[in-house]
């Protein structure tokens, strides 16, 4: 009965271990396919500089979502696309691993 606790248990942790590596390659993947690099400050695209075709492709946002980020420009952190009101709750939990603010 204790073995298969811990075997439980490590399992448990593994799963979460995997969960890490495939949000980080996942980031890594959206970066790539947004920029066509395959290499980026922790894969992430600048708020204050990135193109509204690259903002677009980010999940979850449109066009208009693009507009309005860049017309709230400068953020002095990724916060500031809540603070300004610029996106909901919801769109910003989608792109804020995504996305950083260059300061």
């Amino acid at each position: 009965m204790r073995a298969l606790s811990h075997a439980l248990m490590l399992g448990a942790a593994l799963a979460l271990l995997g969960t890490s590596a495939c949000s980080s390659r996942q980031a890594r993947n959206v970066y790539e396919d947004i920029t066509g690099q395959r290499s980026g400050p922790e894969h992430q695209l600048d708020l204050n500089t990135a193109s509204r075709a690259q903002l677009a492709k980010l999940p979850g946002l449109t066009d208009k979502d693009a507009e309005n980020i860049i017309a709230h420009r400068p953020y002095s952190g990724k916060q500031g696309l809540l603070n300004k009101k610029v996106l909901s709750q919801n769109k910003y939990d989608q792109i804020r691993d995504y996305v950083y603010a260059s300061k």
